[in-house]
């Protein structure tokens, strides 16, 4: 009887300890909007193990952002239950139904989980929409010319429609090649309306576009990485008892009020197809809007003398096209006139939703012969996009009169009566001592010598070109001078790379290729030419030059290694 009464009990025993183990999957939501994100919970109960389930199979239908992990132990009326969780943040990458696929871990796996995907709608109907499954937000990318020439500016407008308080940051062009050059025009537009009593945003983005190449191109997608707030965190009522970054369990409390949910949005690529170099374009290829040319001399009528310098600045304006697409301007030799033109400045600028890049270069004239000169024409040949016809830029020759050189030599007067003085008696001094007037001598060389290397190192220390122009870079940097520190970079980079052609923002981007370095260039010529500079932060700039200038040795390139390329 002992028997039967012990093997039922073992029998129970073990039955409860088989029911008690199990591998759950639960979702907090089952319909799920397109861009937005939902959390599958997978919960080991009471088995000792420390394997971690097998996730590789959700990568086919979702893209993972998080996922983390805790233990809990509950004991009930002195029995003791523990389990092991992991939340996974996963977002769906198409819309329809998907099937979260049995997932397994120390033996045990969970049930199939069908969700529904809604697609975006309308701007109207993220408005309208009330469930919580709903869509809240979608954005929309375009192009304004899908066949457009190499090298044309092709414009880009991406727009975000926001119904639910959606915060993060930049969209980002989600490419790996190097077919085009992007460029931001300016800060994003925000409007503001109100549909059926409630709140819709629509920012907008303006790009600029350079193809790079000819043919069929694909215009990369763009996608947005944010967050709207579901549950405010003034609301959780352990906020005054703990900090934002305390951990309870492995679980954070962040994650236990879900006060972020994550959003990805992602814009369909565009496919274009870009036109070669036209039929008959003459000299450089430059795909513009608008190209001018203008010339000014120092002061406003220069008088030419044989022998005396004249400066003369050519200015080139170019609307649509790269400060990096603009040509070389050639200057004719002229018979009786030496040139000597300086090395050129290049900028960009935005005007009316347009790239703008300009070049100025200053030639110095200097007359070998009196009697006129003729200043030849200078021509720049351009590809007009809007009228799709080929067109001449050009400064008229002009002819200038050289005046003899005003230097003269003064007569010699042979009438002027000269008296010859008589001689001077010569006192003869008393001789020194040759030899202790030659050790005087030797100590006061070695000593000048001495001398001369401390106050040469001293001045060399304090001279140093570099560390000048890196002060001059940080002192700008923290005044927030912008074009002041655009040319303290220009001066710092000059001094440090002696042997580049360093005439640019860009100049420096190519020699460092550095990503983080790169970008706040950008966001400095951005930022530069934008009617607000309030939101240039000064710190990241800082922080990342410091970096940089630490280990600017293992960035002086060779003068003969390869040329950079024209575009990055």
């Amino acid at each position: 009887m002992k028997k039967i009464f012990l093997s039922t009990l073992i029998g129970c025993f073990l039955s409860f300890e088989a029911w008690a183990q199990s591998f759950d999957a639960t979702v907090n939501r089952t319909t799920v909007p397109e861009g937005e994100t939902f959390v599958l919970t997978l919960d080991l109960q009471d088995v000792d193990s420390n394997a971690s389930p097998d996730l590789s199979s959700l990568n086919k239908d979702f893209t993972m952002f998080s996922v983390s992990n805790g233990y809990r132990t509950n004991i009930i009326n002195g029995n003791v239950s523990k389990s092991r969780q992991w939340n996974l943040v996963l977002m769906p990458n198409q819309t329809g139904s998907l099937t979260i696929p049995s997932l397994e871990v120390a033996g045990y796996k969970s049930k199939p989980i069908t969700l529904n995907i809604v697609p975006a709608g309308s701007a109207d109907q993220l408005v309208q929409a009330q469930a919580a499954d709903s869509p809240k937000f979608k954005m929309t990318g375009q192009v304004a010319n899908t066949a457009p020439y190499v090298g044309e500016q092709i414009n880009y407008r991406l727009k975000i429609y926001d119904a639910g308080g959606l915060q993060g940051d930049a969209p980002v062009f989600v490419s790996s090649s190097d077919d085009f050059v992007i460029k931001n025009l300016g800060t994003p537009k925000v409007e503001t309306k109100i549909v059926n009593g409630q709140t819709l945003r629509e920012i907008t983005f303006d790009y600029a576009l350079f193809a790079q190449k000819s043919g069929e191109l694909t215009i990369p997608p763009v996608r947005f990485n944010g967050y709207y707030l579901t549950k405010s965190t003034r609301d959780d009522p352990f906020a005054r008892f703990f900090d934002e970054d305390q951990f309870f369990a492995g679980f954070g409390l962040n994650d236990v009020f879900a006060s972020r949910t994550p959003v990805v949005l992602n814009t369909k690529p565009i496919k274009i197809n870009v036109k070669p170099q036209a039929d008959g374009a003459l000299g450089w290829w430059l795909p513009a809007k608008e190209v001018k040319l203008s010339a000014e001399f120092e002061g406003n009528k220069p008088t030419f003398k044989v022998g005396e310098a004249v400066s003369r600045t050519v200015y080139l304006k170019a609307v649509g096209v790269l400060d990096s697409q603009l040509p070389d301007i050639k200057f004719p030799s002229i018979n009786g006139l030496k040139q000597y033109p300086e090395k050129p400045v290049t900028d960009m600028t935005l005007e009316g939703g347009n790239i703008v890049s300009y070049a100025q270069i200053t030639n110095v004239y200097i007359p070998e012969t009196a009697g006129k000169i003729t200043l030849p024409e200078i021509k720049l040949n351009w590809f007009n996009t809007q009228t799709n016809t080929q067109e001449t830029a050009a400064l008229p020759a002009m002819t200038v009169n050289v005046a003899p050189s005003s230097t003269q030599t003064e007569p010699f007067d042979t009438k002027t009566n000269t008296q010859v003085a008589a001689p001077q008696p010569v006192q003869v001094a008393e001789q020194a001592d040759n030899r202790q007037i030659i050790w005087y001598l030797l100590a006061a060389f070695v000593c000048g010598i001495i001398i001369a290397l401390l106050l040469t190192k001293l001045f060399a220390k304090l001279s140093n070109p570099s560390i000048n122009h890196k002060k001059a870079v940080i002192a700008a940097a923290k005044a927030k001078d912008l074009r002041g520190l655009r040319d303290a970079l220009l001066a710092w980079a000059t001094a440090e790379f002696p042997r580049h052609n360093i005439t640019n923002l860009q100049d420096i981007a190519d020699i460092f290729d550095n990503l983080g370095f790169n970008k706040e260039l950008d966001r400095l010529r951005e930022t530069l030419y934008s009617d607000d500079t309030k939101d240039w932060d000064n710190k990241e700039f800082l922080q990342i030059f410091e970096q940089v200038s630490k280990h600017v040795k293992k960035h002086k390139k060779s003068p003969n290694e390869p040329l950079p390329k024209l575009y990055k």
